[in-house]
């Protein structure tokens, strides 16, 4: 961990002016400030005790599409529910429990039988910690040293932010929590994405980003928009970490409410340009609300204000937003001008939100669509919404061009909670508050159907190979997949790739390059169809030894 007379002297060789260019295809990128004015400031952390009380499982089988409770056997209000998938497939939720006026929970749910059933518990960390979200963290394939689940959570009455992190949900013996010792306030978000590691360039530290909204102690501004980067050391600890405050540089982002995000990578487990954070919120200008759009490349420029990538999409509120390669979705609901109702819109880019188009994704006349939640794979875009008390669920194809038919997921009619952050989507499934037993609850469903790929192992010998699996429900076409070997002396072999025209569900394959020649260790990188896996070894003429 780097020492506060490190920072302090960083900070003093930064004091001028600081020019940075990025050359793209769009164009050279050119920001400049002083550190004077830069809204950043670098925090520490405390680690905080907690406690676990396990709420019950259940045993039952819902099958595809079924309706499953989550927060088994709670007494309170549970809601704003978040849900991803860990490294060890299991289908995990967070949300909030609502005790009391001034006592709540973090509420947390596992499945280990792709949504069969669950078991649910609560961690009480005393204060009121809300807006939980949880992701999925792999750091070993972005050049880091830590892989699990990593949370992020607003003590609304302690007035701090914190966040927590685990290598095994089914194990609280890993669990961590944490809560920055920066002065916090009114806060209202917190929010966190799958696969949310990068190199914070600034102060060269490497681990997960996310995003809060509240009061800034360096930027008075009613519900700032906040970006914190939290370093995890080589050994897997944590450091430090940046907080940057959005204080409106160049373009006007608060008050700001109901925030998302999305992280992006390449194959390459070195960052490059196509390693970046896609953010979205509302914000309340005096004219009407408008849907915020930024992009932050950590190689170009880290903080959150001075991005060059900055924009309004148009009018609208509760934005959610999905990403995959190039191709940007946001869904929002708009209000009709001519009827008075909400709609549900879709803004989408190919070209990673330098552009736009805006399609209808539900817009029934005379009746309100709300609060939808999207997440994109390839081409494919899938968003849930609410409408007259029932979700519903409907797929794109193209981008999120045009949408099919809505199906609608609640087993029980219009016990659907309609407010902000009601439901989340994810490959492993869909979650949102619902009412059918008298009080706020979380129920779970499988509602999408769709290959899932992962490298399984790299290994040596003559050449290199890699297992890919399909760990989905259905089987997957037109598998694209890679293996490169960097560094070394590498005079044949360095790469291959190909196509798996066919991988059936549950099934698996061997992919390799044939023959290798050159000397040195060397990084192996196998990617398949998004899913990336990294090794170590050693070239030895014809062999390959020591991957591991």
């Amino acid at each position: 961990m780097k020492s506060l007379s490190y920072f302090v002297a960083m900070l003093l060789v930064f004091s001028s002016v600081v020019a940075m260019g990025i050359g793209k295809e769009a164009g050279e990128v050119t920001v400049e400030k002083t550190f004077d004015e830069d809204p950043l400031v670098l925090r520490t952390m405390e680690k905080i005790p907690f406690e676990v009380t396990k709420l019950g499982e259940n045993i039952e089988t819902a099958g595809l599409n079924g309706n499953v409770l989550v927060s088994i056997n709670s007494e309170n209000d549970d809601q704003w529910p978040a849900i991803t998938k860990d490294q060890n497939k299991n289908i995990v939720a967070t949300w909030t429990n609502k005790v009391g006026m001034l006592e709540s929970n973090i509420g947390l749910g596992y499945s280990e039988d792709q949504g069969g059933s669950f078991t649910a518990i609560l961690v009480s960390i005393g204060g009121m910690p809300q807006f939980s979200d949880i992701a999925y963290v792999d750091g070993s394939n972005h050049g880091g040293a830590w892989d699990g689940l990593w949370g992020v959570y607003g003590d609304i009455l302690e007035n701090q932010y914190g966040f927590y992190r685990m290598t095994d949900i089914t194990d609280d013996s890993t669990y961590e929590f944490y809560a920055w010792t920066a002065e916090a306030g009114d806060i209202t978000a917190a929010v966190i994405a799958d696969h949310t590691w990068y190199k914070e360039t600034n102060y060269d530290i490497y681990g997960p980003t996310n995003m809060h909204i509240g009061y800034s102690d360096l930027c008075a501004l009613e519900n700032c928009p906040m970006h914190f980067v939290t370093e995890v050391l080589d050994t897997g600890e944590v450091g430090s970490g940046v907080h940057y405050h959005d204080c409106q540089k160049d373009l006007d982002t608060a008050p700001a409410f109901d925030p998302d995000m999305e992280c992006i990578h390449d194959a390459s487990p070195e960052q490059t340009l196509e390693d970046f954070v896609v953010l979205t919120w509302q914000y309340d200008d005096p004219e009407g609300s408008k849907i915020v759009f930024k992009r932050i490349e950590f190689d170009t420029e880290p903080d959150i204000e001075y991005t060059p990538y900055e924009m309004y999409i148009g009018p609208g509120t509760h934005p959610n937003i999905g990403a995959s390669g190039d191709n940007v979705v946001v869904v929002y609901m708009e209000q009709d001008p001519a009827m008075g109702d909400q709609n549900i819109k879709c803004a989408y880019s190919n070209d990673e939100g330098d552009t736009w188009e805006i399609t209808d994704v539900a817009a029934e006349p005379l009746v309100d669509e709300t609060y939808p939640a999207v997440y994109m794979k390839g081409s494919n875009a899938y968003c849930a919404y609410i409408k007259q008390g029932n979700l519903y669920f409907v797929g794109s194809d193209d981008n999120g061009a045009n949408w099919g038919t809505p199906e609608q997921v609640n087993e029980v009619g219009g016990t659907v909670v309609a407010e902000e952050n009601t439901v989340d989507i994810h490959p492993a499934g869909v979650v949102w508050t619902d009412n059918r037993n008298g009080n706020k609850d979380i129920y779970y469903a499988a509602v999408v159907t769709e290959p899932e790929i992962n490298i399984e192992s790299i290994s040596g010998g003559i050449g290199v190979s890699a297992v890919i699996k399909n760990t989905g429900a259905v089987d997957a076409t037109n598998v694209q997949w890679s293996i490169n070997l960097d560094g070394g002396l590498i005079i044949v072999g360095k790469g291959a790739e190909g196509i798996i025209s066919t991988l059936p569900a549950e099934d698996s394959t061997t992919v390799k390059i044939p023959f290798v020649l050159g000397f040195g260790g060397v990084t192996i990188t196998a990617a398949a169809d998004g899913a990336t896996k990294t090794a170590s070894g050693t070239v030895l003429l014809f062999f390959v030894t020591g991957v591991s």
